[in-house]
């Protein structure tokens, strides 16, 4: 009878955790395809740190549909689609987290409309690098989705962390880190 009682309280377990939502397979699909979504950003990334080919063989490929740009916003549209259908449990980080980005992705890509943008921070020493504001871009988009499922973060919390942390690290890392890194 006891093997019974631990069997059932084990099952039992499994389908009810506390603290975490069920997540059903559709979910595990979506979030799987949003972090697959991360592949995109490394043909731009690794041109800007100097190795251009594989930037240029997609845009080779596919012309304008392969461009910096273009990758990014097939990124986000592939991270929208985790939102919608993963298992993100709060959207303003998410969303925080996503606008954070696309404003360091503007400062490090040429994107047409942010083109003022880019030229007004590009005229301060320490944000005129676009590899350090694009690994903010990422490292914006990562804090999102990871607020994402704290459930007792608030929006402080929220700000603090997804707009605070990166704003100072594009800077100081704009700072500090070229005389160290010989850029």
């Amino acid at each position: 009878m006891a093997d019974s009682n631990d069997t059932q309280a084990r099952v039992q377990g499994q389908v009810a955790r506390p603290g975490r939502a069920p997540t059903s397979v559709r979910q595990k699909i979506f979030d799987a395809l949003g972090w697959l979504a991360f592949a995109l950003l490394v043909p731009p990334a690794l041109s800007m740190l100097g190795l251009p080919k594989l930037q240029e063989l997609v845009s080779g490929e596919l012309g304008a549909w392969g461009s910096p740009f273009a990758l990014v916003m097939y990124f986000y549209a592939l991270l929208f689609l985790r939102v919608i259908f993963g298992t993100d449990q709060r959207y303003f980080p998410v969303v925080l987290g996503y606008l954070v980005s696309f404003l360091c992705f503007s400062n490090s890509l040429d994107i047409g409309a942010m083109a003022w943008f880019r030229e007004a921070l590009h005229k301060v020493p320490a944000l005129s690098y676009d590899a350090i504001s694009f690994a903010f871009g990422v490292i914006a988009v990562f804090l999102g989705n990871a607020l994402s499922r704290a459930r007792k973060a608030g929006a402080v919390v929220d700000l603090i962390v997804l707009v605070l942390v990166p704003a100072a690290g594009v800077f100081l890392s704009g700072l500090y880190l070229p005389p160290l890194l010989g850029m």
